[in-house]
C-alpha cells in the first residue's frame, strides 16, 4: 500500500485514498479495524493522558511528532492495569517468554500514542520501524527474540502494514528496571494529528 497509495483525502467526512494513476478508492475498503482486532485478543490499550497524569515526570520531552505522514514516537515500557508489566533483566530475573509478553505490552503502549495522535489506528498505514531495547544480564543473547513479541503483535493486528524495519538491541538497565523499551515510526493517511503531550504536563 506505501508504493501504491500516494496520499489521502477527506471527502463528506469519508477517508479516500489516492493512487499514483489519480483514481480514489474508500480508505474503508482497505481498513483492517485494529481496535476491533484488539478487543478479540481481549488486550486494551492504556490511555496516555491518564498515564502522564498518575505518574508525573519532569522529564523534558513530547510524546510524539509528526513531520508529514510520518509518525516519530517516544519510547514507550511495558504497561499492564496502570502499573508496570514484567520489570526486571532478562536472563537474570526474567525468562524469554516473560520478555515476549513485556514487548507486547511496551507496543501496547505505542499504539496508544499513536491513538492520541490519530485518533484512529486504522489510519495507520505502515509501522516503518521498530527499535527495541532490552534489559540484558550479561550473556543474554535472545534481544531479538524478545522483541518478536512487538513485531509479532503489530503484523497480527495491522497485516502486512505491521511489519517494520527493526533492531533489538541489549543494554543493562532501562528506567525503573523496566524489561523493554520499544521506539516506533509510523506512517500515516490523512493530516489531522493532535497536538503532542508534554511528559512534564502534569508535573507540580
Amino acid at each position: 500500500m506505501v508504493a501504491l497509495w500516494q496520499d489521502s483525502v477527506r471527502v463528506t467526512g469519508q477517508w479516500w485514498l489516492k493512487s499514483n494513476d489519480g483514481s480514489l478508492s474508500l480508505w474503508e475498503e482497505h481498513t483492517v479495524l485494529v481496535e476491533d482486532k484488539l478487543k478479540a485478543f481481549a488486550l486494551a490499550l492504556p490511555d496516555l493522558d491518564e498515564q502522564y497524569r498518575r505518574n508525573a515526570s519532569g522529564a523534558r520531552f513530547i510524546s510524539h511528532y509528526a513531520v508529514q505522514n510520518v509518525l516519530y514516537l517516544s519510547g514507550t515500557t511495558p504497561i499492564k492495569d496502570g502499573q508496570p508489566f514484567n520489570p526486571g533483566v532478562l536472563g537474570q530475573d526474567l525468562t524469554l517468554e516473560q520478555g515476549y509478553e513485556a514487548a507486547r505490552y511496551a507496543t501496547l503502549a505505542s499504539l496508544a500514542a499513536v491513538k492520541y495522535a490519530l485518533g484512529d489506528l486504522d489510519r495507520v498505514q505502515q509501522i516503518v520501524q521498530v527499535i527495541g531495547f532490552v534489559n540484558s544480564a550479561p550473556g543474554f543473547s535472545n534481544q531479538p527474540r524478545v522483541i518478536n513479541g512487538a513485531t509479532d503483535l503489530l503484523v497480527e493486528l495491522f497485516g502486512e502494514r505491521g511489519k517494520p524495519t527493526r533492531a533489538a538491541i541489549g543494554c543493562q538497565g532501562l528506567a525503573l528496571n523496566h524489561s523493554v523499551e520499544i521506539v516506533m515510526t509510523v506512517l500515516f493517511s490523512g493530516s489531522d494529528v493532535r497536538a503532542p503531550l508534554a511528559r512534564d504536563h502534569y508535573a507540580g
